[in-house]
């Protein structure tokens, strides 16, 4: 089964481009912390849109067991990153959807196979479910202020041609 947990910045921008439902086709399962919930809620303002993509099955909420450990993370992470690395142990998930720098590297220390939103913007187009990484970048750029650099796009698209989950995307993806 594969397991996934996702981060406030990939669930809205996948949700604002209308293509979060399309994880179903890489992942069994994507937990949405409840710090993820609350961002998403604030940031993107549709509780009515993240309950239908629960209610699609694919999304479950999740909230930490974990406090002592969700405490020493938000130290140096947002909460809702936080929360999704604790999460991930105790789901035991072994990918996580994530842009922001410093959440990538603890996820690299903990083992975790990492997505970017514009990884699996860039596979998404690749298998013919969107069109044009580059428009879907520029609307998020111009739409949610999304700060991604073009070398980091370049490369998403490059490592594009890899299915999501496969083993050998054990190194931190864009």
């Amino acid at each position: 089964m594969r397991i996934a947990i996702i981060d406030s910045s990939c669930l809205i921008c996948l949700a604002h481009l209308d293509l979060a439902s399309k994880l179903s086709l890489y992942f069994d399962v994507v937990y949405v912390p409840r710090n993820v919930q609350i961002e998403f809620n604030r940031k993107h303002r549709s509780r009515y849109l993240l309950n239908r993509l629960f209610e699609a099955g694919v999304f479950q909420k999740c909230t930490c067991k974990d406090e002592t450990n969700f405490q020493l993370l938000a130290v140096e992470l947002h909460p809702g990153e936080a929360e999704a690395l604790v999460q991930a142990q105790e789901r035991g998930a072994e990918f996580f959807l994530v842009d922001e720098r410093q959440a990538r590297e603890v996820g690299v220390r903990q083992g975790l196979i990492l997505y970017g939103t514009v990884r699996l913007l860039a596979r998404l187009c690749l298998e013919g479910y969107a069109h044009d990484v580059w428009a879907l970048v520029r609307r998020l750029r111009r739409e949610r202020h999304f700060r991604v650099g073009d070398d980091v796009v370049n490369e998403a698209i490059a490592s594009a041609e890899t299915p999501i989950g496969r083993l050998s995307d054990r190194q931190d993806k864009a």
